[in-house]
């Protein structure tokens, strides 16, 4: 069978159907009587609770969709609200972590300049020690040599003596300052 064969059978029999109403009108008419009585039972019967029962399914849908909305905006204000902490945090944290830098970078600078600046005294005071004790030296040197010089001279003044004695007494006074 092929298709066109199918659809024929089809509309033959709707067609017979449609004229077996049209012939016999006491089917159509008993037909709608039925389904009036039908809507009359139902309307009376079941209607206020089948209207009733899909008000409050509505409703329940409408409350549930309506809270799931509010706890949708409340999710996405917190979410929002975290965001911004968490940026606010970042920043901060930068901030801080930037100014710690700079009061170490400070504060070694500092110690840098202290321990120069300590260097530097040391430095000076201990040329100064050097110097006092130069000075120190050179004083006794020369008061060493005075007083080598004046023995000297009042040892030869107490004698008078030739030239080969006089030089025996000078290396005599030098070998003494020399062994003091």
């Amino acid at each position: 069978m092929d298709l066109t064969a199918v659809f024929q059978e089809a509309i033959a029999l709707i067609e017979e159907q449609l004229n077996s109403v049209m012939a016999r009108p006491d089917i159509l008419v008993l037909n709608l009587l039925a389904l009036v009585v039908l809507v009359i039972i139902v309307r009376h019967f079941f209607w206020a609770k089948v209207t009733a029962y899909l008000d409050a399914r509505k409703d329940a849908l409408a409350k549930v969709m309506t809270e799931a909305d509010a706890e949708r905006a409340k999710a996405k204000a917190m979410q929002e609200k975290s965001h911004q902490d968490y940026l606010s945090m970042k920043k901060e944290t930068e901030e801080l972590k930037d100014r710690l830098t700079k009061e170490a970078y400070l504060k070694y600078e500092e110690l840098v300049q202290e321990a120069k600046d300590e260097a530097r005294r040391r430095l000076d005071q201990a040329k100064r020690d050097i110097d006092a004790e130069i000075s120190q030296a050179n004083d006794e040197i020369m008061a060493s040599i005075r007083e080598i010089a004046f023995t000297a001279a009042e040892k030869i003044v107490k004698r008078e003596i030739d030239q080969a004695l006089h030089d025996d007494v000078i290396e005599e006074i030098v070998k003494a300052a020399m062994d003091a």
